[in-house]
């Protein structure tokens, strides 16, 4: 008896077709993230790319070789490849990576801290994929702080092995006191890293890395949750109308404040209102 067709494949119709498409990217002037989808079936022949470039493997699996050899890439494999390395893929299941490809100004940043990779292979450092799961959320939420994000954390990617001494017992310096004040003072500036940096007169790696160690978040983050702070205020205490709301608290626009604020608190922000002044009328 012949085998029955398979229902996901119907009799006579062709295979999947093997693609690769870019699903979301943002671009600043020092890097670009992208996050790509690739189906199975996906063969990309020897390579090489112009610029050096971080690959983290999201979902799915696949197979990729270079001139120290060959291995395979599961969910939390981060690898970096510098520039003129040959490369091959090979995707025999459908599979998302993020790829972050970084222009000189980042490297050169980077390089004034500290030593850099500069041949192929495999961080293994396990912040590696937590770094990378961090910049894959700033690609989805991509509002105006996202470019200040990626840069932050494609640094302490760049840096992963280099350690900074610090004791979560001491008091924060002035200077990042300083950039902090600066931060609540002025959340809808358009503040870059090197900005702050000139600021504290600090190296623009110094400040995001001991930003980061300190409060645990990016500063472009922390800023959204100063934002956000402001709008549920605001939503409590006023009737203001939402789209007043989001640029009276920095946002760009309606949409950015609501997707944003959605993440923080779980509710959009018109459903935060009632049901704040559902349960104020009834306490």
């Amino acid at each position: 008896m012949k085998p029955s067709p398979s229902p996901r494949t119907p009799l006579g119709s062709p295979p999947a077709l093997a693609v690769r498409r870019v699903l979301r990217k943002l671009e600043t002037p020092g890097l670009k993230v992208e996050e790509v989808a690739y189906s199975a079936g996906v063969c990309m022949a020897r390579h090489a790319e112009a610029l050096p470039f971080f690959a983290c493997t999201l979902a799915g699996l696949h197979w990729s070789c270079n001139s120290y050899g060959g291995h395979i890439c599961v969910p939390g494999t981060v690898r970096f490849l510098p520039a003129g390395e040959s490369h091959e893929n090979y995707f025999p299941r459908a599979s998302r990576c993020l790829l972050v490809k970084l222009q000189h100004d980042i490297l050169r940043r980077a390089c004034e801290h500290s030593a850099i990779p500069s041949s192929p292979g495999q961080l293994v450092a396990p912040d590696a994929a937590k770094l990378c799961k961090l910049l894959r959320a700033e690609l989805r939420q991509n509002d105006d702080l996202s470019s200040l994000a990626v840069e932050e954390l494609t640094l302490e990617l760049l840096l992963i092995g280099a350690k900074e001494p610090w004791s979560p017992a001491t008091p924060i310096p002035r200077w990042l006191r300083r950039i902090r004040e600066m931060l609540h003072e002025e959340t809808d500036a358009r503040l870059t890293l090197a900005d702050l940096a000139r600021s504290a007169d600090r190296h623009p790696v110094q400040v995001c890395r001991q930003f980061h160690r300190r409060f645990s978040c990016t500063i472009g983050e922390y800023v959204r949750r100063i934002r956000v702070a402001c709008a549920q205020s605001l939503l409590r205490a006023s009737q203001l109308p939402v789209a007043q709301i989001a640029l009276t608290c920095g946002f760009s626009d309606q949409s950015q404040f609501t997707t944003a604020f959605r993440r923080l608190t779980g509710l959009p922000p018109h459903r935060y209102r009632k049901q704040f002044n559902e349960n104020s009328a009834s306490a």
